[in-house]
């Protein structure tokens, strides 16, 4: 039997043997842990010295860089997003835009964890492709992982980036037009008690956007448990400043219809381009069927798994009117009491959360005391608080089409 000293030093051996990013090299290197995201840690793991720039790294449009990771502790693997934001010291409002999701096999898709190794490398590394039409300026990159195995948990660290000429810097305006469009970041099982993603299942993100790869061997499944999932999913989305926040479509989720708004619709934001990336060695491109454009960027995993590309076809009409409540688009309630902002771009309110009409062509979501508003897509109309479709929508689901390689292994 354990001592209970015994369980404790196994417990802390295995808390640090978790995974960091280990390039782009992150903020606050000296004092980033690796332990997953506690609520007060949103974002990127709130501590002393967070945003301390221990080394910035260059990362040009329409670059291809290898992200990786330190560390064993790879809990199956499991899903991966790799995002920006165009604020240099994000905070709850700031709002993430995923530049490539990788579902199943990330960091590492071994079963339970890789064997430790004294230089704390060991995960698969991933090219990312910074999207061509990003203009020069700082932002933040971050890293988040829904693990596979093991407690539910959310792991987020987060990096400086330097696109184009040193000492540019970037703002959500003059990013709009190049990551308005992309999908906002996930998050789940922060808590876990508030929204949990099911144990064993590599999550299978509702928009993971166009830049995507899929693990072969990926056990795909987007089952979601907890009260909190409708305002947790959209924390990503913050503010919203850097374009319209993408609504989660909300499939699987088990979360009681009574905390999500009645009588909505979903709004969905334009579809996003990716930039074409070159194939790492051991990849070749395989056809693409889809009502638009979709770039596949490939994947270096570890044995068992592949990248693959992306499948879209339209699926039957249905009715504009459903009885189905939809997930709100709100970003998370801040702790911090409500001030009504004096801004010419804000509509006062009072509730965050609460979806205002600005006209009936506009909306806003309420944000700490202010509502931006957003265009509403063609066919819809917001009156006394509720987004309703005039017209017939159709719905696109992914289909998944996985293409094994000869070789793919790239580790650190």
């Amino acid at each position: 039997m354990f001592s209970k000293a015994t369980a404790l030093l196994a417990l802390a051996a295995s808390a640090a043997a978790h995974m960091t990013l280990n390039y782009p090299v992150p903020y606050g290197k000296a004092t980033l842990n690796s332990s997953p995201l506690v609520p007060g840690d949103w974002p990127c793991k709130q501590r002393t010295g967070v945003y301390e720039v221990s080394e910035m790294n260059q990362w040009d449009a329409g670059e291809t860089k290898e992200v990786s990771f330190i560390g064993s502790a790879v809990h199956g693997g499991g899903s991966c997003q790799f995002s920006l934001t165009t604020d240099s010291n994000p905070t709850e409002a700031s709002q993430w835009k995923v530049i490539h999701s990788v579902v199943g096999g990330c960091p590492s898709n071994v079963t339970g964890n890789l064997p430790e190794n004294p230089a704390g490398t060991g995960a698969a590394v991933f090219p990312v492709t910074m999207p061509e039409s990003i203009p020069d300026g700082l932002y933040t990159f971050a890293w988040t992982w829904l693990n596979k195995i093991g407690n539910r948990e959310f792991y987020m660290n987060c990096a400086p980036v330097q696109v184009g000429e040193t000492g540019a810097t970037a703002s959500s305006a003059n990013a709009a037009s190049a990551l308005g469009a992309l999908p906002d970041m996930f998050v789940a099982n922060l808590p876990d008690t508030s929204c949990s993603t099911k144990e064993g299942e590599d999550f299978n993100y509702p928009d993971p956007g166009q830049s995507l790869v899929d693990g072969a061997s990926a056990d795909l499944g987007d089952d979601l448990s907890g009260a909190g999932c409708a305002s947790m999913t959209q924390m990503g989305a913050g503010n919203g400043q850097i374009g319209t926040p993408t609504q989660a479509s909300g499939s699987g989720s088990s979360a009681p219809a009574a905390t999500q708004p009645a009588a909505t619709a979903v709004v969905s934001a334009p579809a996003a381009s990716a930039p074409a990336a070159s194939s790492a060695p051991g990849y070749s491109a395989a056809p693409v069927a889809s009502a638009s454009p979709v770039v596949s960027v490939p994947g270096v995993f570890a044995p068992g798994a592949s990248s693959a590309p992306v499948a879209s076809a339209p699926a039957a009409t249905e009715p504009a009117t459903s009885a189905a409540p939809v997930a709100s688009a709100a970003p998370v309630a801040s702790a911090a009491p409500s001030t009504p902002s004096t801004s010419e771009d804000c509509t006062p309110c009072t509730t965050d959360g609460d979806v205002v009409c600005i006209g009936t062509s506009s909306f806003g979501l309420c944000n700490r005391g202010c509502a931006v508003a957003q265009q509403l897509a063609a066919g819809m109309a917001c009156t006394d608080g509720a987004i309703t479709a005039a017209v017939s929508k159709r719905t696109f689901p992914r289909a998944h089409l996985h293409k094994r390689h000869g070789s793919g292994l790239r580790l650190n």
